[in-house]
């Protein structure tokens, strides 16, 4: 005679199911960022995050902690890798953009695009300040003239950093510039120059412009 078996059907409740909706979120947030992270060349803390996103799904009677505290040491622990992962992480690379005399490139500031173009260079060894004295340098005043305008509907001023460098990677700031001329009206064209001191011996010359983006502007003046 068979044995009739009374035990309750165990029902799974809403809670279990969004818990594992949300269990199964964090694994896939700790694969994504250990992929992402040993990408970048953090081989270990990828590991880690790797190794994490198994345990999310370990049940927590194995575990013997209660559901509201795994949650939170998992939230820690992701927390605490990402943070030393940021502190880890490499510079970004530079990017550079590079240009010869006469090419116009476009310059990026406020909500305004300028375009720039760098014509020709001058050396002298005696330049007139705005007292209208003359000073005289041992090695050059290096004149870079160039010209702007304003590609944007709107009137705007534009005060751009530029610096030299040569092939030796010596770096020269500005010495002089007109470039501070006022509010650029759409579509007018302004020329100007920056005025760099440098030796004599001074060869390979590149005009540097850094804008609002993250690529720099490289000019060869040679």
């Amino acid at each position: 005679m068979k044995k009739n078996n009374n035990q309750p059907i165990k029902e799974i409740g809403v809670r279990t199911i969004i818990y594992w909706i949300f269990a199964s979120l964090a694994g896939l947030i700790f694969i994504f960022s250990g992929i992402v992270t040993i990408k970048a060349g953090q081989f270990f803390i990828g590991l880690f995050f790797l190794v994490f996103s198994a345990f999310v799904f370990v049940p927590r009677k194995y575990l013997r902690i209660s559901r509201p505290l795994k949650v939170i040491i998992f939230i820690l622990i992701y927390f605490t890798l990402l943070v030393i992962s940021g502190i880890n992480a490499p510079p970004p690379e530079q990017q550079y953009e590079y240009y010869n005399l006469g090419q116009p490139f476009n310059l990026t500031f406020k909500n305004n695009i300028f375009s720039m173009k760098i014509n020709n260079i001058s050396k002298e060894t005696q330049m007139t300040v705005n007292n209208g004295q003359n000073i005289s340098s041992s090695g050059f005043y290096l004149f870079v003239n160039g010209e702007i305008t304003n590609l944007g509907k709107i009137t705007s001023d534009l005060q751009f950093n530029s610096e030299l460098k040569d092939g030796k990677d010596n770096l020269y700031t500005l010495f002089a510039t007109d470039s501070k001329v006022g509010e650029f009206q759409p579509h007018l064209e302004k020329k100007f120059y920056n005025v760099f001191e440098i030796p004599k011996q001074a060869s390979e010359l590149k005009f540097f412009v850094k804008d609002k983006t993250k690529v720099i502007k490289v000019v060869n003046l040679e």
